[in-house]
């Protein structure tokens, strides 16, 4: 799966009552991108008591944490309502620019 294919999905994931979701993806050159891998995990409560570093190195090594994906979930509604972004492409980029430079 690449990062776009777990964005766009992103309404396929319901939050259990035992964690949540997150999304981690591997970097190119230094930055996420629309084709980069990813993995979409559940994360048991008693996991954020571990380090997210900690974390991705033992479940999976060599991608970086990303956003959990409730995030994701009402960043993408947010973008969906916004009339003034109405092509995907844009959106999948903005929602990596906030994961980048905001979260």
């Amino acid at each position: 799966m690449n990062l776009k294919e777990a964005i766009l999905e992103n309404q396929n994931y319901v939050d259990p009552d035992e964690g949540m979701y997150v999304v981690f993806a591997q970097k190119v050159n230094n930055a996420f991108e629309p084709s980069s891998d990813a993995r979409i995990l559940l994360l048991r409560h008693e996991d954020f008591e571990t380090p997210i570093a900690d974390f991705t190195k033992v479940h999976c090594p060599g991608f970086d944490y990303f956003l959990e994906m409730n995030i994701i979930q009402d960043f993408w509604g947010d973008l969906k309502a916004n009339q003034k972004i109405s092509q995907e492409a844009k959106w999948i980029k903005r929602l990596i620019q906030y994961a980048e430079n905001d979260a």
